[in-house]
């Protein structure tokens, strides 16, 4: 997937410059891509694509947000970049909620903004370029519930915040939906409480561990 990412973002900053005018490029402009945890190898990844698309159309390319999960600290990097007047900014949108007006300032400013990977769809953004989440949640699901052999009981990990996640999760429940004795606990959808470096730390009730099998939105997790 990672790799697949790095060509959608090379893809995607070729296209981002021909929506700033189609002008000729110039070696000051300045394309950024922001991330709520740049540390990822995910985001590592999509970085290295920006960079060989920069390199390319012979312009500057950089990777900017928070080392950790924090989606303050995404839109802070958003509005720092913002105030430098970049050519063009690429954005996965942790939570559309605060993101929103940030893009839609962007905009305001005539700086083109593209969502990919997570979108904020009530945003002026130019447009969202992605997966088909709650299509790859439904496909996950069915797959999961043919590993459970139709029943059990089912908890997940997810980021409530993140519309991709959100929609992801949607499929999953989706295909859930069509095997009665497939039982989501209580407290299935549980919310990222601390994120480090590279994981993300969960908390858990005691009901929680009788899960037969634990998902993240993104794919199944082992039971600790």
């Amino acid at each position: 997937m990672s790799r697949a990412l790095a060509s959608c973002v090379f893809l995607v900053a070729l296209v981002l410059p021909l929506l700033n005018c189609g002008s000729e490029h110039k070696s000051d402009e300045i394309y950024y891509l922001v991330a709520a945890n740049t540390k990822l190898p995910y985001w590592q990844m999509a970085a290295s694509g920006l960079l060989r698309a920069a390199a390319q159309l012979h312009v500057k390319a950089e990777m900017v947000g928070p080392d950790t999960y924090d989606t303050k600290g995404e839109r802070e990097a958003f509005e720092r970049i913002l105030a430098k007047k970049p050519t063009g900014i690429l954005v996965s949108v942790a939570d559309a909620v605060i993101m929103t007006p940030v893009i839609d300032a962007a905009i305001a400013q005539g700086v083109p903004v593209i969502t990919i990977d997570s979108d904020a769809p009530a945003s002026k953004r130019l447009m969202f370029i992605g997966t088909e989440n709650v299509e790859v949640g439904r496909m996950a699901g069915h797959l999961a519930a043919k590993s459970l052999g139709g029943k059990g009981n089912v908890l997940f990990f997810t980021m409530p915040e993140q519309t991709n996640l959100k929609e992801r999760l949607n499929g999953y429940l989706d295909a859930f939906s069509s095997t009665p004795e497939i039982m989501l606990l209580r407290s299935s959808i549980l919310k990222v409480t601390r994120a480090s470096r590279s994981t993300a730390r969960w908390t858990w009730s005691r009901e929680d561990r009788t899960a037969s099998m634990p998902f993240s939105a993104l794919k199944p997790a082992a039971v600790p």
